[in-house]
């Protein structure tokens, strides 16, 4: 099956947006959401990750996170997985802009087949 490699235990980055909240009146409230697909070859117990920092990097403090544990030997024959993420940062500080960015990470040698993509708003009162 044909797709982008990721490499066991390596933080990937899937998509970044920033979003503009200064002079935001009142709690700011960001709300996001995000997908990946996976073909996973077949093997032994395997995590998938997906997590959103606010931030740039994937060590920056992690606001939302799914994970999916699976045994593919075990599981369908079609070894396709979709990950998916839904999730919020409630009262951010204001800022020209702030940045969201969504990682993906496995325990085991994956492809990342698609669909992908990372969405979100901020709202206030």
């Amino acid at each position: 099956m044909n797709g982008a490699g990721l490499t066991a235990n390596q933080n990937v980055l899937i998509g970044q947006i920033g979003l503009t909240t200064a002079g935001s009146q009142g709690p700011i409230r960001v709300q996001f959401n995000g997908v990946a697909t996976f073909f996973v070859f077949s093997g032994g117990f395997i995590t998938l990750n997906l997590f959103v920092v606010r931030g740039s990097a994937a060590t920056d403090p992690i606001v939302a996170s799914n994970r999916l544990q699976l045994n593919p030997g075990a599981t369908t024959p079609t070894n396709l997985f979709p990950l998916y993420l839904i999730g919020s940062d409630y009262n951010p500080a204001p800022a020209a802009e702030i940045i969201y960015s969504l990682f993906v990470n496995s325990t085991v040698n994956v492809n990342r087949v698609g669909p992908e993509s990372f969405n979100g708003c901020a709202y206030s009162d």
